[in-house]
């Protein structure tokens, strides 16, 4: 497991477009932190602010994925 904080806030993606929206749900909040780990699959899972799962980064480092480079780092 490890630990992540929030660089930049994550909103829901558009399912037509695949791009964020800050007109859609805030998913993580900038400056926050949030516990992550790493399933069978190597994909990075965690929880946002209500509990849902999503997949944050995939490889076998977080640091491999630029979508979450671009959103978080390691604490």
């Amino acid at each position: 497991m490890e630990l992540v904080q929030c660089i930049r806030d994550v909103f829901e993606e558009e399912p037509l477009t695949g791009s964020e929206s800050v007109l859609n749900r805030k998913l993580f909040k900038e400056g926050h932190f949030y516990p992550v780990y790493k399933d069978e699959h190597h994909s990075w899972i965690t929880l946002d602010d209500e509990g849902e799962q999503h997949i944050i980064a995939t490889g076998i480092s977080l640091n491999e994925d630029f979508w979450f480079t671009f959103r978080f780092r390691i604490a």
